[in-house]
């Protein structure tokens, strides 16, 4: 297993960051959690719970965590969320989308696994409140529905520091996402929405530093305009490419392969592992089904 610890802002926050080192898997997939103060923000992967349960511990010998947000259902974020609530009895809150899904024991295909390591358990989670603040009050945190890559995912927004914590809301790069026959349903246009309200709920914040899982720390909200430029760009040239070649061929697939292959050269290395839970044409598809 890799884990790494970083430490933001004179070490007000820390980020504890996990990966499997399995050697099927292309490249490691990070996933973060983050401390500051007391407050714990996801719980990790199943698979990291011994290495998230030893730092805690470490971590508590100085200092109580005393709530924990799990950010969205997926096993990466959620899958520590048992063991913290059987080992230190800290009171989870999550989206009230995701508290009954969080109830059940959830099982993912075997690709996930070699990732992330066995199914979920189920725990009981109450709904988060609009503002969650940190025991000494230095820290406010708002919280901001952001759905698109899942249904109940929620961003934090520290005004006063200017931080975001957006867990999985925004990518660095847009070139795949869930669909197909996957369990997890990503849609292009709702990830857009979000990260357009973000933008405009972050307006007068010129120093915003947002704070990803995995992919690390994005400054300014340029990024976030860009990311906004990036995908409405992508969508622009699906439909415009998607229309010059329903001119020369019938069949759906056929022109969704055109695009790609116009677009993206080729699908990915991990969509075919996936058999296209996690790909390129998903995307590409998900921005064709958004109308202009």
């Amino acid at each position: 297993m890799v884990v790494r610890i970083n430490r933001y802002e004179n070490e007000q926050i820390i980020e504890w960051k996990w990966a499997s080192d399995n050697q099927l898997i292309p490249s490691p997939f990070f996933t973060s959690c983050f401390i500051i103060e007391d407050i714990l923000i996801d719980t990790g992967a199943p698979a990291s719970t011994d290495e998230l349960k030893s730092f805690l511990e470490k971590y508590q010998e100085e200092r109580m965590i005393n709530k924990c947000i799990i950010t969205h259902i997926h096993e990466d974020h959620s899958g520590g969320a048992s063991m913290i609530q059987k080992n230190f009895q800290i009171p989870l809150f999550a989206h009230s989308k995701a508290i009954p899904i969080l109830k059940n024991k959830h099982n993912y295909p075997q690709y996930r696994k070699m990732t992330w390591g066995e199914e979920r358990l189920p725990v009981n989670a109450e709904k988060i409140p609009n503002l969650v603040d940190s025991s000494s009050r230095k820290y406010e945190f708002e919280v901001l529905h952001m759905p698109g890559h899942a249904p109940g995912l929620i961003a934090l927004i520290e005004r006063s520091k200017q931080w975001v914590f957006t867990s999985d809301a925004v990518q660095s790069k847009y070139k795949m996402i869930f669909g197909a026959n996957s369990d997890i349903q990503e849609d292009i246009s709702l990830i857009y929405k979000s990260i357009s309200n973000l933008y405009n709920i972050t307006a007068g914040m010129n120093n915003l530093k947002i704070f990803s899982s995995g992919q690390g720390v994005f400054k300014g909200r340029e990024f976030l305009k860009e990311k906004l430029m990036e995908i409405k760009s992508l969508q622009k040239q699906v439909h415009t490419l998607f229309d010059e070649f329903s001119e020369k061929y019938e069949k759906d697939e056929k022109i969704y392969k055109k695009v790609l292959r116009e677009l993206f050269g080729r699908e990915t290395v991990i969509g075919k592992l996936t058999k296209e839970d996690l790909s390129t044409m998903n995307l590409i598809k998900s921005l064709k089904k958004w109308e202009l």
